[in-house]
């Protein structure tokens, strides 16, 4: 007898839109003014990085993009931002 496993139920992604920076008129700044401003930096993450999480919908990535997606949060909101913070579980 062989065991098959189902389709699992859960879903994770990575939102930083709670942190992201916003402009002058309170809406989300530019995906491309954000990334001049961190591109050579420890913490640069790719435009499609940026984008994807910010809509809520990044659900592969490298760690270490992770790890950086979470320093950058925290020095924009000036609050310690872990990792965790950015994951969101659906059931």
């Amino acid at each position: 007898m062989v065991a098959t496993l189902s389709p699992p139920s859960m879903k994770t992604f990575v939102s930083i839109a709670k942190w992201y920076p916003k402009d002058e008129f309170g809406e989300f700044a530019s995906i491309n003014s954000v990334f001049t401003k961190i591109e050579n930096t420890p913490n640069e993450v790719g435009r499609h990085t940026l984008r994807t999480a910010l809509d809520g919908r990044l659900d592969r990535l490298h760690t270490d993009n992770l790890v950086k997606l979470a320093r950058l949060c925290s020095m924009w909101s000036g609050e310690n931002v872990t990792v965790a913070d950015l994951i969101v579980v659906e059931d």
